[in-house]
């Protein structure tokens, strides 16, 4: 996304200034709001979405309910004691829900989801809650050990966060391309929630000023850690071929072994996620704003050694800065969100080593609106939740049997405020 933008200074409202720039229509499509589900006592631990504001005023995370229908109900917003960047980042997983063994949401991969992980770009912090039936509750705020977290996983007692190093503040900072080199660095992760750092984790990604760093996860089995940068490049890669995938090897005491830099099989790898049988599947981002149309994504085989394996190649979906990417429960089906242009979700068919084919390009029943961003599936992948950072709304989606995608609701999660502030993250549960 920040490859065409630059450093853009922008006043509220923010659906409005940018629909001027670039020419959007932010027209929401218009009909009567649907049913809800009769009122019942929110439970956030029975189901639950949540995102962050990113406010460089005070961080927060609005927390909703989900009715067994899918619909929302508003429970709270909670501050994380941080503060955000107020900006967008080209980042995915800077808030998971999960528990010290593992994550649930975005990524699929375990049903637990009694913690919730926020990161605090603008204050260089991590905030950990605790999930209770009407609320969360904070159980501690962790220096990063870096500059500005964006992205976090966790696994088997360890998480890793992804500091992008960026110093540069504004409504669309560089991401990884100016002030510090980005790197990763890991924790000790209590079952209560408590973060302790491990000492000599820290590790540098590709060492190369413009990184274009995105995401930080760790595979289902945790035994290997994956970072995407969307533009770096390795050794002897062509001037308009960017972006890389590396790897490493996670040691029994949570630090790191060799790091592997695999060429992408297209260009500028972003948002991704793993099915149950460990492939790795990214969103490709072609350009960002600057190439419209070749939003795409890809598929790998990872093996436990770190090694990778392109078993897909890039299939486009004809959108417009593809970014983020989610698969439901049994593996079957994967969904990207496309930024720019008129914003989609597009549907794919996946295969159990990772390989793709397009379904849908514009599996959404309704027109998905420019800012489309961040994605989550409920624990049962009957319902995708999809934020918009331009008008800080959260789309609920019905998932159908042949994953065909249908709007139920859309809910207001981050109300305008006097300072420009980009929401960001989603996890459900």
């Amino acid at each position: 996304m920040n490859l065409f933008l630059g450093r853009l200074n922008a006043s509220r409202p923010l659906a409005a200034a940018l629909a001027v720039l670039f020419g959007i229509a932010a027209a929401v499509a218009s009909g009567a709001a649907p049913a809800r589900a009769a009122a019942s006592t929110p439970d956030l631990r029975r189901g639950a979405v949540f995102s962050m504001s990113n406010s460089p005023h005070g961080n927060s995370v609005v927390a909703f309910s989900r009715a067994a229908d899918g619909t929302l109900r508003r429970v709270g917003s909670f501050p994380t004691r941080g503060r955000g960047s107020g900006g967008f980042e080209d980042t995915a997983n800077g808030l998971v829900l999960g528990s010290a063994r593992g994550e649930s949401a975005p990524n699929n991969l375990l049903s637990d989801a009694g913690l919730l992980f926020a990161t605090n770009a603008g204050s260089d912090t991590i905030s950990v809650f605790r999930v209770q039936r009407h609320g969360l509750k904070l159980v501690e705020v962790q220096r990063s050990f870096g500059t500005k977290p964006v992205s976090i996983t966790i696994s088997r007692g360890i998480a890793y966060v992804l500091n992008s190093g960026e110093t540069v503040d504004g409504l669309v900072p560089p991401n990884c391309a100016s002030g510090h080199l980005p790197a990763i660095t890991g924790f000790r992760v209590a079952a209560t929630g408590q973060l302790t750092h491990i000492p000599g984790s820290t590790r540098k990604l590709s060492r190369q000023a413009d990184s274009g760093c995105a995401q930080v996860s760790f595979n289902p089995s945790g035994k290997v850690l994956v970072v995407t940068e969307r533009t770096a490049k390795t050794a002897g890669q062509a001037a308009d071929d960017e972006g890389v995938i590396l790897t490493y090897r996670v040691r029994h005491d949570g630090t790191l072994g060799r790091k592997r830099i695999y060429d992408a099989t297209g260009q500028g790898p972003f948002g991704f996620t793993f099915n149950k049988q460990g492939a790795l599947l990214t969103s490709e981002q072609f350009d960002g704003i600057a190439g419209p149309g070749r939003g795409a994504a890809a598929g790998y085989r990872l093996n436990d050694d770190g090694t990778l394996v392109p078993t897909s190649r890039s299939v486009h979906n004809g959108g417009t800065d593809t970014c983020w990417f989610v698969v439901t429960d049994n593996g079957k089906y994967g969904y990207a969100t496309s930024f720019f242009g008129t914003g989609r979700i597009s549907s794919y068919r996946v295969g159990s080593d990772g390989s793709l084919r397009l379904l849908d390009a514009t599996a959404a029943d309704v027109e998905v609106q420019p800012g489309a961003s961040d994605l989550s599936l409920s624990r049962d992948s009957r319902f995708l939740y999809q934020l918009n950072s331009f008008e800080g709304t959260i789309s609920t989606f019905m998932v159908g049997a042949d994953g065909s995608l249908r709007l139920i609701d859309k809910d207001q999660a981050h109300e305008p405020s006097p300072t420009m502030a980009a929401p960001l993250g989603l996890a459900s549960s």
